[in-house]
């Protein structure tokens, strides 16, 4: 996901304050309202409002440490929930969510696209579709109520279940071994399967916006 990973710097004093751990999404729009950031140092997390950033590149500037929200429980991510309808029938664990300029454009689980005018409600750990759904074997077409909304179902393999939270720390990746070569921007092998990681290869994972492939990598 486009910006994961990404280093937030305080533009007054040039200090690095953090960097980005999960989109902030609004549920019931479902609006990207910012980022949610955390301190490598301290491992708090802080709420990065879209109105406090003074722009986005390689890294993203704030205007002051002042501009991070501190949150004693972040929300929770879509990744990992389950979605249902009112049938009680599973459409698949979440695996992505593609967000452009700011508005989420559908939700991607192991089974199908689902998009967000589909949604009646996200709950604690379930999302409930709208309607009832007429699922038939090998059709993408789903019918909520009177309206026909194609769904295209997923035919490549989607990244195995991701947790609720992703540790993205270098307390927890320090002397793990990657179980598969992970590869860079520019395509070139930053990290070779079996490697033990230290501080440097992290840092590495970090700058090519890699430190979510590497959590699946390592062997836990």
């Amino acid at each position: 996901m486009e910006n994961i990973s990404k280093k937030v710097v305080d533009f007054q004093s040039g200090k690095i304050v953090g960097y980005v751990l999960d989109y902030a999404l609004d549920f019931q729009n479902f609006l990207q309202v910012g980022f949610f950031v955390v301190d490598e140092e301290t491992e708090g997390e802080f709420l990065l409002r879209f109105e406090n950033i003074k722009s986005v590149g390689d890294v993203i500037f704030v205007d002051g440490v002042s501009s991070l929200e501190f949150v004693s429980q972040r929300q929770k991510s879509l990744i990992g929930f389950e979605i249902f309808d009112e049938n009680a029938t599973s459409f698949g664990v979440v695996k992505k969510v593609e967000v452009e300029r700011r508005k989420v454009l559908k939700v991607i689980t192991d089974k199908c696209e689902i998009l967000p005018r589909m949604i009646k409600f996200v709950g604690d750990d379930c999302v409930f579709l709208k309607g009832k759904q007429n699922r038939k074997k090998r059709k993408s077409v789903f019918d909520l109520s009177s309206d026909e909304i194609k769904v295209s179902i997923q035919s490549e393999k989607l990244e195995d279940f991701a947790p609720e939270k992703l540790n993205l720390s270098f307390r927890f990746f320090a002397g793990k071994m990657s179980t598969v070569d992970v590869f860079g921007y520019n395509n070139e092998r930053i990290i070779a399967k079996n490697e033990i990681i230290s501080k440097n290869i992290f840092e590495k994972a970090k700058k090519h916006n890699k430190l979510n492939e590497l959590f699946f990598a390592v062997q836990k």
